[in-house]
């Protein structure tokens, strides 16, 4: 069984054209769906790769294939409709490349992580004080701390005026 969480992230994927609306139709069926690392013969099979789908789907008795959106949602459908079919899973196999996040995303994606980490190591730092009950190391965290979410604001500021 894949998760609805593991289907959905299927959207931060380069998916082909169409491919949206069988993404969350798979979704609401995520309990009837097993991943496959290969394609197999002879099962209810769909591939989604970077330039279309292919599914494989029996259908009273017989392996009826296709490949357009609108087809394999239909056939989808019938599929999970069918009472003969109706507790059977889904193999599913997936080839697509991530989004490409570029450079500059990446950088500050780095960035806020750094910043992120800073905070949370301050923070640290102030409960430890509190525990230990160092005025001093309390105070000069809390102040450590008021400098990075003032560098924060402003830089948020910077980004908004340049939107």
């Amino acid at each position: 069984m894949m998760t609805k969480d593991e289907i959905l992230t299927l959207k931060t994927k380069l998916l082909p054209s169409g491919a949206d609306s069988v993404i969350d139709y798979l979704a609401a069926r995520h309990a009837q769906l097993e991943a496959t690392n290969i394609v197999l013969e002879n099962v209810p099979l769909l591939i989604i790769g970077r330039h279309g789908m292919i599914a494989r789907i029996p259908i009273n008795g017989r392996i009826k294939k296709v490949s357009q959106p609108d087809e394999v949602l239909q056939l989808l459908q019938t599929f999970f409709t069918q009472p003969a079919t109706a507790s059977e899973k889904l193999y599913l196999f997936v080839n697509l490349p991530d989004l490409p996040i570029p450079p500059e995303v990446q950088q500050v994606l780095s960035e806020v992580e750094e910043r992120a980490k800073l905070r949370e190591q301050v923070k640290q730092r102030i409960d430890k004080a509190l525990d230990e009950r160092d005025k001093f190391a309390f105070e000069a965290a809390v102040k450590e701390l008021a400098s990075l979410q003032q560098e924060d604001d402003r830089q948020t500021w910077r980004a908004r005026r340049f939107l």
